[in-house]
This record gives structure tokens, sequence and C-alpha cells, in this order.
């Protein structure tokens, strides 16, 4: 995973939870994946690019990628067009904005199957139980109310 800056981001820890199961599986593209948060507008974002090669043979010749950002409430796909901007976004997942990783792995071998099962997205999601205490990185938008209580806590359940 990449990141716009150097300094560990709030939602990192998910992040890199969500990465580390599509690497797993052999879906993700590191290098063209990235986190970035936006302190002035309260933002944390996750793109994930998926594998190239298993984008193509699904009949994504410019590649798929994965979109999370807190304030959309979940994660998007879209098939990127030449130059890497996206023909459109639809909805991933529903129901929870932090999903498991390994619901987000289940949605990715949707999207990548060749034979197209498209009607099956979104898929609902689960989230782990949220955790007790808040990370300090979290603890620190929580304070400034950029994130809500329980997003907080959700984010934590992954460090």
């Amino acid at each position: 995973m990449t990141s716009c800056r150097r300094d560990p981001l709030p939602h990192d820890s998910y992040a890199n939870a969500v990465m580390a199961a599509l690497n797993a599986e052999s879906l993700l593209s590191a290098a063209d994946s990235w986190t970035a948060y936006d302190g002035e507008i309260m933002m944390m974002e996750i793109v994930i690019a998926l594998d190239p090669d298993r984008a193509r043979a699904a009949g994504y010749d410019h590649g798929l990628t994965l979109l999370w950002n807190h304030t959309r409430g979940g994660w998007e796909y879209g098939p990127a067009q030449h130059g890497r901007q996206l023909q459109y976004v639809a909805d991933l997942i529903t129901g929870t904005p932090v999903a498991e990783p390994t619901d987000i792995v289940r949605a990715a071998r949707i999207l990548l199957d060749p034979n197209d099962n498209l009607t099956a997205l979104p898929i609902a999601g689960t989230s782990r139980p949220p955790a007790q205490t808040i990370t300090p990185l979290l603890q620190a938008v929580l304070d400034e109310g950029g994130v809500e209580e329980g997003l907080a806590r959700d984010l934590s359940a992954y460090t």
C-alpha cells in the first residue's frame, strides 16, 4: 500500500487489512493502490486497483478500481477508462461502511469473474465488533469532528 504522505493515516490499519486480504488471493495491484486523508475537509479515502491481468480477462481493458471514503458510507467500484479515469462508480458493499476484508475479497471475485456476475452486486457487508478504545489517530479525527464515534470504533477494530 502506498500513501499520499509518509505519516500513518487514521484508516491505514483498515486499508492494510483489506489490501492484505486481496493480496493473499492475488487480486491486488499494490503499486496502484493508496490511501489519503485530507484533514481540511475531513475525508479518509482508500483507492485499490485490482490485478490488471485479471481485470483484462474479465473484460475491463483499462483496469478496475475499488473505492472507499468515509463520507460515502461504503465501498464502491468503477471500471477505468484510458487514462485511469473511471467510467462510472457503483455500489460494491452495502450495509456497513467498514466491511470485513473477506467481504471485499468476495465482491472482488464477482467483479473479476469473466462470466459477468454483476447482477450479484452489491453484496451485503458484515463488520467486526467495534473496538472498545479508539486509536489515537482516529481519536484526533473524532475530536476535530471529522468522523462519528461509531465509525471511529469500527475502524479502530483493525489495529
